[in-house]
């Protein structure tokens, strides 16, 4: 009985570590998806003239024209992710938050027993693993932490196209295959490059993030196109260190679900 009663114990003490942890991520959602610009407009084909045509035809063709100017995508993901090279890959699933209300991204992960949350909001990011909701085993914050994820923002705008017209992004055309992206917000600046297969889809991004304290050429790489509620988006996205010694893969993504609001 009182191996049973200690069991309940610890089972009532990991649910409560776990909503708590939920109620967390759902309070900034909330503030990120919160309403300031005007909710009715619709995007029109001259909000993209100035544009630089591989991205003008790009988010022609992945059909944001008519959709919400100012809206959010909740998005439900399973993957893998590996944090060394002699470490093993861990399954995960996952719901992404991205909004053209406010600029950001929150990704909500569960790889039990650990709950990572992942983080862009009012210009700064954050990355926060918890051991059940109960015990931050990792915190990062800082500088560096704001320029990677503010580079994984940019590069995952794939998965929310609309995020494209962020008035935020300046744009300049490198060859016919190839823009680069140069974004500034609340003091941080950060350059990609977007590579276009021969479909004028966008194939890859390139950029430059930390890993652990060391800034690296990372790169994610996009996978099929998919038709997820009238939008075009990768089905799979691939995050790739591309290191002095070769590349290296340390996440794997497949979208679930995909939801427009």
């Amino acid at each position: 009985m009182i191996i049973g009663s200690i069991i309940t114990l610890l089972f009532i003490i990991a649910i409560i570590g776990i909503a708590s942890f939920h109620t967390s991520v759902k309070k900034e959602k909330t503030l990120l998806f919160h309403p300031n610009k005007e909710v009715n407009k619709k995007i029109t084909p001259e909000d993209l003239d100035d544009l630089p045509d591989l991205m003008k035809n790009y988010l022609s063709k992945v059909n944001i024209v008519g959709k919400p100017k100012y809206c959010n995508a909740v998005f439900t993901q399973k993957g893998e992710i590996i944090t060394g090279s002699k470490k093993k890959w861990l399954p995960f699933s996952a719901t992404q938050y991205m909004s053209s209300n406010n600029f950001g991204f929150i990704w909500k992960a569960k790889a039990l027993p650990m709950l990572i949350r992942d983080k862009y909001t009012n210009g700064k990011g954050e990355v926060k693993v918890s051991l059940l909701g109960l015990k931050n085993v990792v915190l990062f914050s800082g500088q560096k932490v704001d320029q990677s994820s503010l580079g994984r923002y940019l590069g995952e705008l794939i998965w929310f196209p609309i995020g494209f017209l962020n008035p935020d992004i300046s744009w300049k055309t490198i060859d016919y295959r190839t823009i680069k992206a140069t974004i500034i917000n609340d003091n941080h600046t950060l350059e990609g490059f977007f590579i276009f297969n021969q479909n004028g889809m966008i194939d890859r991004f390139k950029t430059k993030r930390y890993r652990d304290t060391e800034l690296e050429d990372f790169i994610g790489e996009a996978g099929e196109y998919q038709d997820y509620n009238g939008l075009l988006i990768p089905n799979t996205m691939t995050a790739i260190w591309d290191l002095k010694n070769g590349k290296q893969k340390y996440f794997k993504a497949t979208i679930l679900n995909y939801k427009l609001m």
